[in-house]
């Protein structure tokens, strides 16, 4: 962190003499055409005054968009709203301790309560823009909007959305939170989640353009939750309360997994598959259209042996326990069956080859269940990924249940 500061005062000192530089040509120039053409001076002194202006402007606007940017991706846990509110100081905590200029955020409830975060953060200036797929108000499982809090100013947004409702709402800033009209946000269907048929977990994605070249577009992929060992556990549960002798059927298909299960494990890769291919195509246009781009949030899948695959031939996947543990490679013999990566780097989809940068973190996600491997992600295009610093964990959650992980961004000279 000290370096990065002394990189960045640098820097700001590089810009400001630069500036000076201008400034002292300039002001020659004002006093050799105010003695020559003394008629004329005051008109070109006029000029030149607006010339010193803009040229200082201008330097010292682009050094500030091409230093290095730090990136935080963040599940912060759905929760109601009154419960974000009482957070406060956990954001406040993450941002005074991580130091993030751009900050994506998963699992939001809506507009207000990412206005209640960047209040707690407190930053002097902000940009700030959220995803519009439910209705605050919904139950808690609803809460799976995702956004980006920015210091770097946001020049554009379009929400893609699954099932389009038309109630976007222009990017709010410090001045205006509740939005400033001259940065509208755009809706426009997520194409490619329709294969066979819409789910009620098909989540969309913003396209978010920054004024320094950056593109992120924040994700939200589905969970791996499974109604068959929810069911199964939820039953065990209530007959002990009840007194009752336990089923032996139930305790099998929580120990040993069933067959409804394992469909259920390979349903929700398909889901995360399909959403992450059409969050790649419109991806792919940023990237061709000259951005810096970065996916980030929760992928809800991991790096674990057997689980991840290279290829749409999937594995037979056999049945595997309920039971909060590293997935059991044994369980899918050949390719896996999750080929949520494989999109992107292989790719599977799209034009462009991705790399996931987080592929080698620890774990992200509170609890053990995937083991010591990262849920939450960011893939950058393979021909940016230098430019990208090696992706971090936090060292606390701040009271969620996920840690926040970041990288840094360095844009070119």
């Amino acid at each position: 962190m000290i370096e990065e500061s002394k990189k960045g005062l640098r820097g700001s000192s590089v810009g400001i003499a630069n500036s000076r530089t201008t400034g002292s040509l300039l002001l020659s120039s004002i006093e050799y055409h105010r003695t020559t053409f003394p008629k004329l001076g005051g008109f070109i002194e006029m000029n030149c005054l607006r010339s010193l202006l803009l040229a200082s402007g201008t330097l010292l606007a682009t050094h500030s968009l091409a230093a290095d940017v730090k990136i935080v991706s963040w599940n912060i846990a759905a929760s109601p709203y009154e419960q974000v509110l009482a957070r406060a100081s956990d954001y406040k905590t993450m941002a005074d301790t991580l130091s993030p200029d751009v900050i994506v955020l998963i699992e939001l409830t809506g507009r207000t309560d990412i206005k209640a975060i960047a209040d707690a953060i407190g930053w002097q200036t902000y940009y700030a823009t959220v995803s519009d797929g439910q209705v605050q108000g919904d139950e808690i499982h609803a809460s799976l909007e995702v956004g980006v809090l920015s210091k770097i100013p946001i020049t554009s947004v379009i929400e893609f959305d699954p099932k389009p409702e038309g109630r976007t709402h222009p990017v709010m800033t410090k001045s205006k939170p509740d939005g400033d009209s001259s940065i509208p946000v755009t809706e426009m269907p997520l194409k490619g989640t329709d294969m066979m048929g819409l789910a009620v977990t098909d989540r969309g994605t913003l396209r978010v353009d920054l004024a320094n070249g950056l593109t992120v577009f924040p994700v939200h992929l589905k969970s791996n939750s499974n109604d068959a060992c929810y069911a199964a556990d939820q039953s065990i549960g209530h007959l002990k309360k009840l007194g009752l002798p336990p089923v032996p059927a139930l305790h099998t298909v929580f120990d040993n997994g069933s067959d409804v299960k394992a469909k259920a494990d390979k349903d929700n890769a398909f889901k995360r598959e399909r959403v992450i291919a059409a969050t790649k195509t419109v991806a792919d246009q940023a990237v061709a259209d000259g951005r810096t781009v970065l996916i980030a949030g929760d992928w809800n899948t991991s790096f674990e042996p057997g689980k991840f695959g290279q290829s749409f031939d999937d594995c037979q996947l056999a049945a595997f326990t309920c039971a909060r543990a590293p997935f059991p490679a044994s369980a899918c013999t050949g390719d896996g069956f999750d080929d949520t990566f494989a999109i992107m780097t292989v790719p599977l989809s799209g034009s462009q080859k991705w790399t996931m940068v987080t592929k080698d973190l620890g774990r992200t996600f509170k609890e053990t269940e995937f083991a010591d491997k990262a849920i939450d992600h960011m893939a950058v295009p393979a021909a940016q990924a230098s430019s990208f610093a090696a992706p971090k964990v936090g060292s606390d959650t701040f009271g969620s249940d996920h840690f926040p992980i970041f990288t840094v961004w360095t844009a070119g000279p």
